[in-house]
């Protein structure tokens, strides 16, 4: 049985609580290590969306609460 799909929200470099992740230090110095980010997760456990990196917490989550209220936006085909 399918799950529902979910944001899942993590700091680069970091283990949840804050502490570094061993397995990530080798990002240690580069330019968005210990930013946040985000990614959509299908109900089958498959990455379906992410986004770019975010200096703090509170810009990221203003961000995933406008993707998630957009359920009428309008989907455009552009060339390119």
């Amino acid at each position: 049985m399918a799950g529902k799909p979910h944001f899942e929200v993590y700091r680069e470099g970091m283990k949840a609580g804050g502490q570094r992740s061993l397995s990530n230090a080798f990002l240690a110095g580069s330019p968005t290590d210990g930013q946040w980010h985000w990614r959509l997760v299908g109900g089958n456990g498959e990455p379906m969306a992410y986004g770019e990196s975010y200096p703090d917490k509170d810009s990221m989550l203003r961000t995933i609460t406008l993707i998630a209220n957009l359920g009428g936006a309008e989907i455009l085909e552009v060339n390119g």
